[in-house]
């Protein structure tokens, strides 16, 4: 593919992209097409999470995550459906499918943890926008209608490396924390006002949660933040950490699926 290392310009170019990756056979994208026609016997599908955003960030060759699939429906109309398939159930109240080519998180809309939980109130599957705790997460593809829909200003955050929270609920304080300091300090991104104060008011207050290499990144770049006055000195924190740069494969999905 052409757009391959480059982000995508718009919804347009970011939905022909994830439309040609589930057309081609080489990648697997046949398996994730008989998913989602399987789950929409009972619902709309959205692909959310990881895919969308890795295609959007860097087309094809960048998606190297699960594929996160959320449903318009019930959690029992799900929970019927998946029975007496594949499925296992996960401790937040998704499903893990194990495919040929892919693994699949599927969830019910309602069962995903920050609606769950009462964070987001939602009446559709765009309202999934909302849940996700990092801005760049905050894309999904509707598969039936063909589109993307994803948060303002998405496209100007990929563009110029930018990243910030969009939901500060989140179910793993610890995990959420290696995730941002992984696009901070791995992914070189620059971190917006809001993630400079959430994880410097972290660094002072859940440490104790971290493990001890966590613990030590997190101090030396909130430490490079505070002399800097600002956020665009990661450099400083890893130069603290002794630590050399290097793109990571996400671990997880954030917000829904999480």
């Amino acid at each position: 593919m052409g757009e391959r290392g480059t982000v995508a310009g718009n919804a347009g170019e970011l939905a022909r992209r994830v439309r040609a990756f589930i057309e081609d056979a080489s990648r697997g994208g046949g398996e994730i097409a008989d998913m989602v026609g399987h789950l929409g016997a009972v619902g709309e599908v959205a692909i959310f999470g990881g895919m969308p955003r890795d295609l959007a960030r860097g087309g094809a060759d960048a998606f190297r995550s699960d594929v996160d699939l959320v449903v318009d429906a019930s959690s029992e109309a799900l929970a019927e459906l998946l029975r007496d398939g594949p499925a296992v159930r996960n401790r937040f109240g998704g499903y893990r499918v194990a495919g040929h080519r892919h693994s699949y998180d599927v969830w019910a809309l309602p069962s995903t943890w920050a609606i769950r939980c009462g964070h987001v109130e939602a009446t559709g599957l765009t309202d999934l926008l909302r849940t996700t705790f990092f801005d760049r997460d905050a894309v999904l593809y509707l598969c039936k209608a063909d589109r993307v829909h994803h948060a303002r200003r998405y496209w100007s955050s990929l563009r110029h490396a930018t990243v910030d929270i969009n939901l500060e609920a989140n179910p793993n304080t610890a995990g959420t924390i290696a995730r941002a300091l992984r696009l901070v300090l791995d992914w070189e991104q620059k971190a917006g006002p809001r993630l400079v104060e959430y994880l410097s008011e972290k660094s002072r207050t859940s440490s104790h949660l971290l493990d001890h290499a966590t613990r030590d990144r997190l101090q030396a770049l909130t430490t490079a933040w505070a002399r800097s006055g600002g956020c665009q000195d990661a450099s400083a924190g890893r130069r603290g950490t002794g630590y050399r740069s290097r793109a990571r494969r996400r671990t997880g999905a954030n917000g829904a699926c999480a």
